[in-house]
């Protein structure tokens, strides 16, 4: 082999020797994959906020499983309003689950901060329960540069696999709503 070809070589298993995981740290290649978030699968449960307030948060449980049983009760008595995305079309899977305890979406909806490991994060959404309107900040009270996206189906629902470039990765609270 030549030196260029040995250097190219070089190169390239010096660059499959370290990888970037979601924290920021690196770890070595063949190390085994790294912890996911303790936050991988999570159910908030928020009530219905005052006009112009933020929706309260009732509770938040997390499990190691979107099905776990904490999951499941954690939900009980409530509407699934939203889902929230790290990466564009859940891949791979990190998920919120936002549930109301007042019921579905109606024209004030509900008031949501996206906070701890989804600040910042958030590449994709659902929204149900009549939540067809889903306004996002950049800001956590619902401020500062904002998108809104729409979505008129029978179901009364907003299927957004990718919030786009502009809002990608930068959203810190959502107003859901039905419209």
């Amino acid at each position: 082999m030549n030196r260029l070809a040995l250097s190219g070589l070089a190169l390239g298993v010096t660059a499959t020797a370290v990888m970037a995981v979601p924290d920021g740290n690196a770890v070595a290649a063949g190390g085994g994959a790294p912890d996911a978030p303790a936050e991988r699968y999570c159910v908030l449960v928020v009530g219905k906020a005052l006009k112009g307030e933020l929706s309260p948060v009732r509770s938040r449980t997390c499990g190691n499983s979107p099905g776990s049983e904490s999951l499941v009760k954690a939900s009980a008595n409530t509407v699934l309003l939203m889902e929230w995305f790290e990466h564009a079309n859940n891949s791979p899977s990190s998920l919120t689950r936002v549930h109301g305890e007042a019921g579905d979406c109606d024209a004030d909806g509900y008031r949501l901060r996206a906070t701890g490991f989804w600040a910042n994060r958030i590449s994709g959404f659902n929204a149900y329960s009549k939540c067809n309107v889903a306004t996002g900040y950049d800001l956590v009270n619902l401020s500062g540069d904002r998108q809104t996206w729409r979505m008129d189906k029978p179901c009364k629902c907003l299927l957004q696999g990718w919030v786009g470039a502009y809002m990608n990765d930068r959203i810190e609270s959502f107003w859901i709503r039905q419209g």
